[in-house]
């Protein structure tokens, strides 16, 4: 499992982390403590990794769930 440096590291310092079993959760959007807790108490690896592509193989392996609901703008993604 990656350590809360490695994390920051990563994502940035401005990061929320939670934790549940082998699962390390990487809120971007920095959420409420209660969102927080509530993703990380809700959290049922078999529904968020619903299908067996090799994607969710992955990722299950891996351990780390990132959240990202912020808003953004159409204007904001930049396509070249």
């Amino acid at each position: 499992m990656l350590s809360d440096e490695e994390i920051f590291f990563i994502y940035g310092k401005n990061v929320v982390i939670s934790r549940k079993d082998r699962f390390v959760f990487v809120h971007l959007d920095r959420p409420s403590a209660d969102l927080v807790r509530d993703r990380t108490a809700n959290f049922d690896p078999d529904e968020f990794f619903h299908c067996d592509c090799r994607i969710c193989q992955l990722a299950r392996e891996g351990g780390v769930v990132v959240f990202d609901d912020s808003a953004y703008d159409d204007e904001e993604i930049l396509l070249e």
